[in-house]
């Protein structure tokens, strides 16, 4: 989604990716925070893609106070799917050795905490209100990726009929690199394509075969290291998510979620038995 906003010739992202500013840096002012747009002046909207602002409670509260006029945007996946992805991503950082989910998940609350999307997201809802909050869902972009970065382009107030490649890329796979100073060396370079406006020529560099076999090549995919999660555990996630899971359902609006831990709510709503 970063991506997708920073090609968009009317729309700036900060420098660099993730401020945290209303979560971590907080105490170091609006001007440190501004800094990181000050390339930005020409731009109709300005990004800042920061996840942890979404499960901390006071991010809410404090981007009300710098703009109330924010337009939010979140993201969301199967929340069973996400802590699993989250325990790799740990991995990956050597953060933590390479061990089972279920190690991971007794060493880091994070993994459930972040997934409670209910009572995260109606801070944001109460805060800002329902018509500045944007919720999309991982798996419809994945579906129709095109649809989702216009629903993008209209809510932020640019033109929602531009098209990139970019949209359609795949991006945070869960892979180690064979070599790290190689991937270093290939992203230095991208990283470089992406600041002088480049980011459209580089997925179309990435895809050509020499480069996405150099790619393929030096990628390693961090599940050899580490196993599945187990059945008996992601039945029991699916139990703890369950209540959250209904409840976003109803805030959204929406008949179902494209999640195998909604399927699980539903059923376990139907079985469930109404005291009279």
């Amino acid at each position: 989604m970063h991506s997708v906003l920073g090609v968009h010739p009317q729309v700036g992202v900060s420098d660099p990716k993730e401020v945290d500013f209303f979560s971590y840096y907080f105490d170091r002012g609006y001007q440190w925070y501004e800094r990181h747009f000050s390339h930005l002046a020409d731009c109709v909207a300005r990004c800042d893609t920061s996840p942890s602002y979404f499960y901390d409670p006071r991010a809410a509260e404090r981007a009300w106070g710098y703009n109330n006029e924010l337009k939010i945007i979140v993201l969301l996946r199967d929340p069973v799917a996400r802590a699993y992805s989250n325990h790799l991503h740990e991995v990956i950082k050597g953060h933590i050795e390479p061990q089972s989910f279920e190690e991971g998940l007794l060493n880091n609350p994070a993994y459930l905490e972040q997934g409670r999307y209910y009572t995260h997201l109606k801070r944001w809802v109460d805060t800002f209100g329902p018509q500045q909050v944007l919720v999309l869902i991982a798996e419809e972009i994945f579906a129709d990726p095109v649809r989702s970065a216009a629903s993008v382009y209209d809510f932020v107030g640019v033109n929602a009929n531009f098209v990139s490649a970019v949209a359609s890329e795949r991006r945070n796979i869960s892979d180690v690199a064979r070599s790290p100073g190689l991937r270093r060396a290939l992203r230095s370079g991208g990283d470089l394509m992406r600041r002088v406006g480049l980011e459209e020529q580089l997925v179309r560099i990435k895809s050509t075969s020499p480069v996405a076999g150099i790619l393929k090549a030096n990628s390693a995919d961090i599940r050899d290291q580490v196993p599945p999660m187990q059945e008996s555990t992601k039945h029991h996630l699916s139990e703890y998510f369950a209540p959250e899971v209904l409840d976003l359902v109803d805030m959204l609006g929406r008949q179902s979620l494209p999640w195998p831990t909604w399927e699980h709510a539903a059923e376990d709503m139907t079985r469930t038995p109404i005291a009279s």
